[in-house]
């Protein structure tokens, strides 16, 4: 049975995505492809990745909620992060936008019908050097994820 917890848990992350989106319908084609300091990725790359990032969001969270943890280090994500900033070098606004909404719903779903148990359960997290997390401060890190490289993109435009 969905927990409160989970329910709030559910409308912070979505707060946090409508932000993400909000900002990137906001963004001209020159703030889109301006550099964000510290992030050495475009605007539009860094919002991109905030949308994929969702998606092995809600891969993650799968298996912890199972109890499997995650075994990716942080040199994987590294590096998956590399070719994605390649792949993703002249994606548009209007599909970033598009990829950020399908894929928060997907994430937004898999929160909401979270239990407190399933909130609660530890499991290995490899990019926290195989420390056992709890699945909420997981889903926490969802939103933070997102709020973070948005707060520099943010500034990288002003």
């Amino acid at each position: 049975m969905p927990s409160e917890r989970a329910i709030a848990l559910a409308e912070e992350f979505v707060a946090s995505n409508d932000a993400v989106v909000a900002f990137a319908q906001s963004c001209d084609d020159v703030q889109w492809v301006t550099m964000v300091p510290g992030e050495d990725w475009p605007v539009g790359v860094v919002i991109h990745h905030i949308a994929e990032g969702h998606a092995q969001m809600a891969h993650w969270l799968t298996a912890m909620v199972a109890g499997d943890g995650v075994p990716d280090t942080n040199d994987d994500i590294d590096g998956r992060n590399v070719t994605h900033a390649e792949r993703s070098a002249t994606v548009s606004i209007a599909e970033t936008v598009a990829l950020l909404q399908e894929n928060s719903r997907q994430i937004e779903t898999f929160i909401r019908q979270l239990s407190d148990e399933e909130l609660d359960r530890t499991a290995p997290f490899g990019p926290a050097g195989g420390q056992s997390l709890p699945v909420f401060q997981l889903v926490s890190a969802s939103f933070g994820h997102a709020q973070g490289h948005l707060a520099h993109a943010e500034a990288a435009v002003r």
